[in-house]
């Protein structure tokens, strides 16, 4: 990727020193954050008004979970897929307005029809509880493309691992948390290039997500999986992002496995850049709109 766009360099400093990244770097903010978002859990969410302005999201419930689906825009010709996406948000927090706004443009770009589901997060819940929920509701959809960014593309790893192959046939994952654990001794070269996260709140609120699993276990951490039935997997990470090193340790695994993938680097970019609405993040749609027009991962 060429030089930063001017948006992209004013972007980082701005996410450095905003309030709300202090959840992942002091205790207090940290421990106000999960109460917060216990709180938040408890009450129906609502579509941030822009996104509601766009006429083409329609909510609904399976099985007591909440969720939205996109309609593809009128008048695009051709048979469009069909795409699930799991949010990010350190499994807590639901879709943001950047969500929304990027998923728009992608299905524009693809005639996609995508489904977004409010799957169970924490504190309220865990990851056996999503668990327990989301194999269904992909078997019921039956997505060409499972897409997911942060924890939603963590998740959205280890929910393909455990459908073996009943697997969404591709698999797009934007700045992947591949292991709670951040156990990799290279994280700690990378955190402080990282302006949104940092590795403090992330171990205490992926412990949370775990609730009685083992950080360890692939449904948690899906870095630790069997990837073997992992089909058309593309990952996209930023050089200036503290998930940097587990990506690039995965694509090495799956290099010496004989295991096809993709790795898309964003040379000096941020913690999920591809959702933001800049110069860069809008390359990386079109990029993510080229792979499923073509039906998989370039190599």
């Amino acid at each position: 990727m060429p030089e930063r766009s001017l948006l992209a360099g004013a972007a980082e400093p701005i996410l450095r020193f905003r309030a709300s990244r202090k959840k992942f770097i002091e205790p207090e903010a940290c421990s106000a954050y999960i109460s917060q978002m216990a709180r938040a859990a408890r009450v129906k969410y609502v579509l941030p008004r822009a996104a509601r302005l766009s006429g083409r999201i329609t909510e609904n419930e399976a099985d007591g979970m909440q969720y939205f689906t996109i309609a593809p825009k009128e008048g695009q010709p051709g048979e469009g897929v069909n795409i699930v996406y799991l949010h990010g948000g350190s499994y807590f927090a639901p879709p943001n307005i950047f969500h929304w706004e990027m998923l728009l443009r992608l299905g524009d770009l693809c005639n996609a029809e995508i489904t977004v589901p409010l799957y169970p997060r924490a504190p309220l819940r865990t990851c056996s509880t999503a668990y327990e929920v989301l194999p269904g509701f992909l078997a019921w959809q039956r997505p060409d493309v499972l897409m997911g960014d942060s924890a939603g593309g963590g998740l959205a790893i280890g929910l393909a691992q455990v459908m073996g192959e009943e697997a969404p046939p591709m698999l797009i994952t934007l700045s992947p948390w591949l292991d709670v654990s951040l156990e990799n001794p290279q994280i700690a070269d990378y955190e402080p290039r990282d302006a949104v996260l940092g590795s403090y709140g992330l171990r205490r609120m992926g412990k949370l997500w775990a609730g009685s699993l083992d950080i360890h276990d692939p449904r948690v951490s899906p870095i630790f999986g069997d990837f073997s039935c992992v089909k058309n997997l593309t990952m996209f990470v930023g050089t200036h992002e503290l998930f940097y090193p587990d990506v690039m340790a995965l694509s090495e695994r799956l290099t010496a496995e004989g295991r096809e993938h993709s790795v898309i680097v964003g040379e000096g970019m941020s913690h999920v850049w591809v959702c933001y609405p800049m110069k860069e993040g809008r390359e990386s749609v079109a990029k993510i709109a080229e792979i499923i027009n073509a039906g998989g991962s370039e190599m």
